[in-house]
């Protein structure tokens, strides 16, 4: 099966509390600015509860990838494994 250019990609960001202590929310913000002034529209950002990583946090899955210990410094490889 081949998906249509129009289909959405999605990045699931973990909101647990250790997340939370690790910069989940800044992550997340600045993954939406990021992908607005870059005018990426079929990536979404999902907010999850716990993973079950707490201690490698903040975490994120991206296309069935679970990435620990992201920055915003992260984004554009983040953004880059979408694309792939």
């Amino acid at each position: 099966m081949k998906p249509t250019e129009n289909q959405n990609h999605h990045i699931f960001i973990c909101t647990g509390k250790d997340c939370k202590k690790n910069g989940c929310e800044e992550l997340k913000n600045d993954l939406k600015k990021s992908l607005k002034s870059k005018g990426i529209k079929n990536l979404k950002l999902i907010k999850t509860k716990c993973m079950d990583y707490c201690k490698l946090g903040p975490n994120i899955v991206v296309t069935g990838e679970l990435l620990h210990h992201c920055k915003s410094t992260d984004i554009p490889e983040i953004i880059e494994k979408v694309k792939n």
